[in-house]
């Protein structure tokens, strides 16, 4: 019985797939459908915008960091690391030529 249920549903769900994107394509196909659904992304994109204003000025009263903040730390953590790795260079740099002056047996044991 399991398998007919699905069965059924597969095929409802087909049916209903190929009803959405006839109904989408004659949408596109006019030019009124064409504007409406430019506005409606419009609309979205711009309550996407003030929802996450609105989410960093709530974040930054209760004084937690929002993303950009996130960004400029991993920035500076970057640059922090990079000059850490070229100071640990030119510091490997300068201590080779003095371990070769000192010989052989003057190592540790």
């Amino acid at each position: 019985m399991s398998r007919r249920r699905r069965g059924i549903t597969g095929a409802l769900l087909e049916a209903g797939a190929r009803l959405v994107t006839r109904t989408a394509e004659g949408v596109m196909n006019d030019p009124r459908g064409k504007e409406a659904f430019a506005r409606a992304v419009g609309l979205a994109q711009r309550g996407r915008r003030g929802f996450e204003e609105l989410q960093g000025r709530i974040m930054q009263a209760a004084g937690v960091p929002d993303r950009q903040d996130y960004q400029d730390l991993a920035k500076q953590l970057a640059r922090i690391k990079r000059k850490a790795r070229e100071l640990s260079e030119k510091l490997e740099a300068t201590d080779a030529p003095a371990r070769s002056h000192e010989g052989p047996d003057s190592g540790t044991r």
